[in-house]
């Protein structure tokens, strides 16, 4: 008896063994037969990629082709946002004197940008300056021109104009001194390179 219950036990576990490697079998098939009709047909499968977004940033994304490559994609510059509400602004201002001084801003902001985008590192040296300033002078700015298109004068229409148009000036001016002296910054830096780079050339003798 316990010969056959050994048996019994044997038979069935071969059994169980046998249907889950068939059911194996099938699934492989299957998924086969699938991947092969959507390739006759001409689709891709979808697979994620790793993206990267700036320094640090990562951002999972489907992507259509098979092929992964490597790409990175360059996180816009925070003042880009700020450039295009001054830019609104000035659209909207009537006043020639007011919007040619927006226009010097946009300027400097746009060398800013530029100049941020090959240098991350210094997003952070400006990003206080750009956030309490262009929004606050905005703002103002955004009063004065509801003042301006209102029926109703106020007799401190002009004053606000004159401390509005310093504060433009003031603004451009910093930005503009901050850029200026990243730039100066660079150049120091470029030439003691330069300079430590023509020593070590004459300190190894290969010219006189």
């Amino acid at each position: 008896m316990k010969f056959l219950g050994f048996s019994l036990f044997l038979f069935f576990g071969i059994v169980a063994f046998a249907a889950l490697l068939v059911a194996g079998v099938i699934k492989i098939v299957t998924q086969a037969l699938k991947d092969a009709v959507s390739i006759f047909k001409g689709d891709k499968k979808s697979q994620k990629k790793t993206y990267y977004y700036g320094e640090g940033f990562k951002r999972e994304h489907e992507d259509d082709s098979n092929i992964v490559i490597d790409v990175e994609i360059v996180k816009d510059s925070f003042l880009k946002s700020y450039i295009s509400d001054i830019k609104k602004a000035n659209k909207s201002s009537n006043d020639e004197e007011i919007k040619n001084l927006l226009s010097s801003l946009i300027d400097v902001l746009q060398s800013m940008d530029n100049y941020i985008a090959n240098h991350r590192d210094k997003e952070d040296d400006i990003k206080i300056m750009a956030e309490y300033y262009i929004p606050e002078m905005l703002s103002h700015l955004k009063t004065y021109q509801e003042m301006c298109s209102s029926k109703f004068k106020s007799k401190h229409e002009e004053a606000i104009k004159h401390e509005l148009i310093e504060t433009i000036k003031m603004i451009t001016a910093a930005f503009s001194t901050v850029l200026s002296e990243f730039y100066d910054n660079m150049a120091l830096n470029t030439s003691s390179s330069l300079e430590a780079l023509k020593a070590s050339i004459k300190m190894k003798g290969y010219v006189k």
